[in-house]
């Protein structure tokens, strides 16, 4: 049998820190990844809500949610770089509720797309 536990607050032994439950729901983040983006064979080195990812072209990943999102009004941080050690910029370039749409592109900023050997994110906001 499952158990519920209905708090407003925590507090440490000592009760001198505390944090209300809604603080702690609204700052966690809502998914991150962290994959390698080769060519055809992306592949998660963990993640947490998210479903699948989906190789859309060179540098470009798709991210579907498991739970998505309740709009798009959400936040998303990350890094990339690639084998030569490179660091990456990342823009969403689709904001969907249910998949999101990442693009990782060269520091020279010339318009090149890169696999990069390591892409990641977290995101933030309410989901569904």
């Amino acid at each position: 049998m499952a158990s519920i536990l209905r708090v407003n607050t925590l507090t440490d032994a000592s009760s001198n820190n505390s944090i209300a439950t809604s603080t702690i729901n609204q700052g966690t983040a809502k998914a991150w990844f962290n994959i390698d983006q080769e060519p055809s064979t992306q592949t998660f080195r963990d993640s947490f809500n998210v479903a699948s990812s989906s190789d859309e072209g060179t540098g470009v990943t798709k991210l579907t949610f498991t739970n998505a999102f309740n709009n798009d009004g959400y936040s998303a941080a990350g890094m990339a770089k690639d084998d030569s050690g490179g660091s990456f910029g990342i823009l969403r370039i689709s904001s969907p509720m249910s998949t999101t749409q990442f693009q990782f592109m060269g520091e020279s900023h010339d318009d090149t797309n890169v696999d990069c050997d390591v892409a990641a994110g977290s995101l933030h906001g309410d989901l569904a």
